[in-house]
């Protein structure tokens, strides 16, 4: 008599303790280039105004985002537009790093966690089965963080990518990624002196909605396609 096959028993999805030592280096030196090279400029350079880095730090990593780049051109501010986009890139990878590690620490958060593992774990799940959609979850996060929207910086994206089943070390990277682009353009943008039109213009959010949804519907429409041809 033949035995009745079973269903293999699902694998729990856990960190690898490799992957956390990297991302712990990683942390690390995030924090040293932030903090000590923000002192190391104002203890060597002296500028005036010099504790208005310290703000300007809290304020691109939390609601106000890149768009404190634009703060460059105020005549007190002790960083131009592309030295802010500099700072914005470094305080990118430190907050990423640092929600990137803390992922485990915040999964035993009672509710949150269990339903922030068990996104990543499903959507992680369909990434293995169909690797095609690997790298549209990827580019998918970059996007996300690129687009002006509320809550769409370095935070937003580590969550996005957990969500999308990327990996810890894949999600740092394409934070870091989709904030270094939209960092340089808002840069460019300052010193062109289109600071004050994209600044007083109620279009800009609305387009980078409509382009976000744009962007989700063809990355679910390319997605729908990839899974009816493997299946």
């Amino acid at each position: 008599m033949s035995a009745v096959p079973t269903a293999a028993p699902r694998v729990a999805h856990e960190p690898t303790a490799s992957e956390t030592r990297v991302l712990m280096w990683i942390w690390l030196v995030s924090l040293a280039l932030l903090f000590g090279g923000a002192s190391a400029w104002i203890l060597l350079e002296r500028p005036e105004h010099a504790s208005w880095i310290w703000p300007q730090m809290l304020a691109l990593a939390t609601l106000p985002g890149k768009y404190v780049i634009f703060a460059g051109l105020a005549s007190g501010s002790p960083l131009g537009p592309w030295s802010l986009a500099v700072l914005a890139l470094a305080t990118d990878l430190a907050v990423a790093s640092t929600l990137a590690l803390g992922l485990g620490p915040l999964g035993r958060i009672p509710w949150f966690g269990p339903t922030l593992k068990k996104g990543h774990d499903s959507a992680e799940d369909v990434l293995k089965q169909y690797p095609r959609l690997h790298r549209m979850a990827f580019w998918g996060v970059v996007i996300f963080v690129y687009l002006p929207l509320p809550a769409s910086g370095s935070i937003g994206g580590t969550f996005v990518g957990q969500m999308l089943g990327l990996r810890r070390a894949q999600g740092l990277w394409a934070v870091v990624l989709g904030g270094a682009l939209v960092s340089v353009t808002f840069a460019a943008l300052a010193v062109g002196n289109q600071a004050q039109a994209v600044l007083e213009n109620p279009w800009v959010g609305a387009v980078a909605v409509v382009v976000f949804l744009g962007v989700a519907y063809l990355a679910y429409r390319a997605a729908r396609g990839a899974l009816k041809k493997v299946a």
